[in-house]
């Protein structure tokens, strides 16, 4: 497969490399390797969104020459960029659904680099440059994508996969009433358990219902790093 890394992600890149050179790259990474790919998950360091697009990159832990993960994921929180999807950064993580970091559980614990997910949309692909005090620019808000402040409408989402069925109940068995063809956006208004799903190495009994489909589909589905939606009531 073709693939190459979201435009935004690459700018950071870039920026990163011009005030931090020499930096190492011992634990940089933008696609995941055979094996990470041949997992079938909804990692954004796989090229599943648009045309072969990887939506994530590890940047490497070099204070030696000044490059810290914590103060720029720090920063990137305190931006609110709403290119920003999640970061993880030694053993915590955080989410644009926030800005507010949270412990991370995940076997990689993220000291020796720190993670950057920018959302599936084509925000993505925006290459303006990241306003970070580490590069001088005081951060507006609304960061390098001009998109009104960083914030996410409550309940909105985005899928992931292909031909992911949406059922009229939270059940395997219920009645497929419609079928997603790639990532989608959708809001959410609440979730609620039912069957056990086993798909692309996760499972869950989570369940999120789209009122605009009319029915449910499961949280394995929804590409946000939670099994139970933040922000997001029951049914």
């Amino acid at each position: 497969m073709t693939w190459r890394v979201a435009n935004s992600l690459e700018t950071l890149r870039h920026q990163l490399d011009a005030r931090f050179p020499g930096r190492s790259l011992a634990a940089d990474g933008g696609v995941g390797d055979a094996a990470h790919q041949a997992r079938g998950d909804n990692s954004d360091h796989n090229p599943w969104y648009g045309p072969g697009i990887v939506t994530a990159r590890d940047f490497t832990h070099d204070p030696a020459h000044g490059l810290d993960i914590q103060q720029v994921a720090d920063e990137l929180l305190g931006s609110r960029d709403p290119r920003i999807k999640y970061v993880i950064a030694n053993r915590r993580i955080a989410s644009n659904r926030s800005w507010q970091w949270g412990p991370y559980s995940g076997a990689n614990p993220h000291e020796a680099h720190f993670h950057l997910s920018v959302v599936a949309d084509p925000l993505c692909d925006d290459a303006q440059n990241w306003r970070l005090p580490l590069f001088g620019e005081v951060p507006d808000g609304g960061g390098g994508g001009g998109g009104g402040g960083g914030t996410v409408e409550p309940g909105a989402f985005t899928t992931w996969g292909t031909d992911v069925n949406v059922r009229a109940a939270p059940s395997l068995g219920a009645a497929v009433v419609a079928v997603l063809p790639g990532p989608t956006r959708v809001t959410v208004t609440c979730q609620t358990r039912g069957d056990t799903v086993n798909a692309a190495g996760h499972v869950n009994d989570a369940w999120s219902f789209v009122p605009a489909l009319g029915g449910y589909l499961s949280n394995i589905f929804i590409d946000d790093p939670a099994a139970w939606l933040p922000g997001v009531g029951e049914c």
